[in-house]
């Protein structure tokens, strides 16, 4: 990396830049090669308590800084949503702990928008220390000059060790579908490389040594990368960014791109990126590690730091802990490794979350005392619920880290021709199906992908992007919608991120507003209450079949699993008897073979399987590929067997159980004996394309071949 100009020729143009207040030392002299250690974090999203395993924590962060002369502390962005810490108070005491930390600038992201744009500005003045996105405007002017004294919001000057690094901030343009549109509709989001060219001007002149530009962009599916934006420097401003600390796509950056270093730290403080810079004359080596909890295990985290950070978690624990309730079994949204799974297909969460979303829409109707009759359905977007709720007791806190947004639930009236085109953006990662397992090929997943309520969707992964919706059927009718009408009017409930056309349902966000229906949080709260049979959860054990796979030469059906049961010290146990749990239901014995696997037949779709109750579920699920296919992305599914007797085998169970639990092919075989009327019905609907409702027992062959399918490591996706 090398400047094509000389530092004395700059000295004579320095001219009007921010400079934020700094350590000033005298330049080395000419030739003598200078450091500057640059520590960034990116996407932490409330993980601000370090646990020396996995989180390395503000207080962490803050002592790496200190223990290291003249180093500098930066934030690539979304540091003031996620877990309640951060979002109780709409990012407000992050921001007081990032002060305490001694951050020396942060960029903005995208989820620092989801409060609205006041909420964010609030919290810019609060900052102790410059907030950059120099690609934000409002009313023609960028939009955070002048709200920090000292700083023009688009870039900065910090000199340390005699070396004068420039620094200016970029978001990106997605940002105007990425976070809620309602509260920023006021914003203009500028092309990025072309503010990336002029900011480099701009320091070029005030008489940067170094340039870095911090993004919160990511390195995968935003329309302009940072991979792009490196790529897209050339001509005169060929070697003028030495280096671009990144976010967004919660991924681990450390690679040279056009002689551009980009670095990024993945999320949730997992790690610290140590930057070293090297300025040596008009050549800048920059070299990047990543340091984690293990690696800082000498370190004392700030004890100041760290106190303000228990006083805050103390203040916030006696509402988080309140338990709102019970589930026999496990919510499923969030993360299962690195697949966030209500991204890719229906959940239990997903069905609960818009059925919540459903019922409001329906006692709003009910209070106006209009439009009686019409129709209600509910969609809500997979990024839209951020984190599961294991199965056992449900706390405030629980709910506030799956729903941080603070959104609002908007009505409006959408045709059946409407509902197919946004049920089409839904299906838009969608690349294929395998035709033995129902494992979906795709390699991406988008946080817009819609939880439904009130219809039963139809999907052929196998087809052109916007023909993939084979059908969408309303509740209690027979026949599907006709993706042509334009007349017949449905009321659609969903956050007003979403039908403010948010991830890309722009057909949502141009349609006038009906009516609001209470906020998301509390909605969900009110349903759960509702739900409720002496304070457990009753009817979401497993998905209500609303969004269907099926692509020509695939029938859904059972599949088998392989689970690897162990003892309590990790070993597989072989020939161990037990009993397990599908989605909290009746006991079911079984016995692991030589290898400790156990294997289990399941029903079509996602399932949670636990051996003690207190134990979390796991989850399997055959068209995402868990249980079923073991590679780099999904891990061979564990279960401990504990020797307390709590996951022991159970008695011969009752006839009437047995009944119960009998193979879906007998009892299939059973009701076409009985007379067929079912049997009838199924064939009725797979003849006029819809999926056959009765499953047929397999067992499924786990290929190697499978393996290659993968998932895409990338946690980013929109809200």
């Amino acid at each position: 990396m090398k400047k094509k100009w000389s530092a004395a020729l700059l000295a004579l143009c320095l001219s009007g830049a921010a400079v934020w207040p700094v350590q000033a030392e005298e330049a080395a002299a000419g030739g003598e090669s200078r450091e500057v250690v640059i520590y960034h974090t990116n996407d932490t999203h409330g993980y601000l308590e370090g646990d020396g395993e996995s989180v390395v924590g503000i207080a962490l962060a803050a002592a790496l800084k200190e223990s290291t002369p003249d180093s500098i502390l930066v934030d690539a962005g979304d540091a003031t949503q996620g877990l309640p810490l951060a979002s109780l108070t709409k990012g407000a005491d992050v921001i007081g702990l990032m002060n305490l930390a001694g951050y020396d600038l942060m960029a903005a992201g995208n989820h620092e928008f989801d409060f609205g744009t006041e909420t964010f500005l609030e919290n810019v003045r609060q900052a102790q220390f410059p907030v950059l996105a120099a690609n934000i405007y409002r009313d023609g002017s960028p939009l955070l000059t002048g709200v920090q004294e000292g700083s023009d919001g688009c870039h900065t000057i910090i000199e340390r060790n005699g070396v004068k690094v420039g620094f200016f901030g970029l978001i990106t343009a997605d940002t105007a579908s990425s976070a809620n549109p309602a509260g920023i509709a006021d914003l203009e989001f500028k092309d990025e490389t072309e503010t990336a060219k002029q900011e480099i001007r701009h320091l070029e002149e005030a008489g940067a040594d170094v340039i870095v530009a911090v993004c919160h962009m990511g390195n995968s599916d935003a329309s302009c990368t940072s991979t792009e934006l490196a790529e897209a420097m050339t001509g005169e401003y060929q070697d003028q960014i030495d280096v671009i600390i990144d976010g967004h796509s919660h991924t681990v950056e450390n690679e040279e791109v056009n002689g551009i270093q980009i670095v990024q730290t993945g999320s949730g403080m997992a790690g610290i990126g140590r930057l070293t810079l090297e300025v040596n004359g008009g050549e800048v080596t920059a070299a990047e590690e990543l340091l984690g909890p293990a690696d800082l295990a000498e370190l004392t985290p700030d004890e100041e730091v760290a106190g303000r950070l228990a006083e805050i978690q103390s203040s916030q624990g006696e509402l988080l802990e309140k338990v709102e309730g019970s589930t026999e079994t496990t919510l499923w949204a969030g993360q299962i490794g690195v697949v966030a799974v209500a991204r890719v297909v229906e959940t239990n969460y997903g069905d609960f979350t818009a059925d919540a979303f459903r019922s409001a829409a329906e006692d709003w109707l009910e209070a106006q005392g209009t439009d009686a009759g019409i129709p209600v359905i509910a969609v809500e977007n997979g990024g839209g619920i951020r984190a599961m709720a294991a199965n056992g007791a449900i706390t405030t806190g629980d709910l506030i880290s799956a729903f941080p947004f603070s959104n609002t639930i908007y009505l409006k009236k959408v045709t059946p021709a409407v509902l197919y085109e946004a049920m089409e953006v839904s299906a838009l990662p969608m690349d294929g199906q395998d035709k033995e397992t129902g494992m979906l090929l795709q390699q991406t997943n988008s946080g817009g992908f819609l939880q439904v309520s009130g219809f039963t969707v139809v999907f052929d992964p196998d087809q052109e992007a916007g023909q993939r919706v084979v059908s969408i059927t309303l509740d209690g009718q027979e026949e599907p919608l006709d993706r042509a009408d334009t007349g017949t009017e449905i009321l659609m409930a969903g956050n007003n991120f979403i039908m403010s056309g948010g991830n890309d349902y722009t057909m949502l966000g141009e349609l006038p507003k009906y009516g609001e229906a209470g906020g998301e949080l509390e909605t969900v709260q009110q349903y759960l209450a509702e739900c409720l049979e002496d304070g457990v959860l009753q009817g979401y054990a497993g998905t209500g079949n609303r969004i269907q796979m099926c692509s020509e030469g695939y029938e859904p059906k059972d599949y088998t699993v392989s689970i690897q049961i162990t003892d309590e010290a990790g070993s597989p146990l072989a020939g161990q008897e037990l009993s397990y749990r599908v989605d909290g239901g009746e006991r079911q014995n079984g016995v692991t073979d030589e290898a400790g696997m156990l294997a289990i037949t399941l029903p079509d779709g996602p399932h949670g399987v636990r051996l003690a109750d207190d134990q979390p579920e796991i989850y399997l699920d055959n068209y995402s590929g868990f249980g079923i296919v073991v590679d780099e992305y999904r891990e061979q599914p564990v279960l401990t067997f504990l020797a307390d007797g709590s996951c022991d085998p159970v008695e011969e169970a009752s006839e009437a159980e047995e009944d119960a639990s009998a193979p879906a092919e007998t009892q299939a075989m059973e009701t076409e004996a009985e007379g067929g009327e079912a049997s009838d019905a199924a064939s009725d609907e797979a003849a006029s394309g819809g999926v056959p409702v009765l499953p047929v027992a397999v067992v499924v062959i786990v290929i190697a071949a499978a393996g290659a399918v993968v998932w895409n490591k990338r946690k980013n996706q929109k809200e």
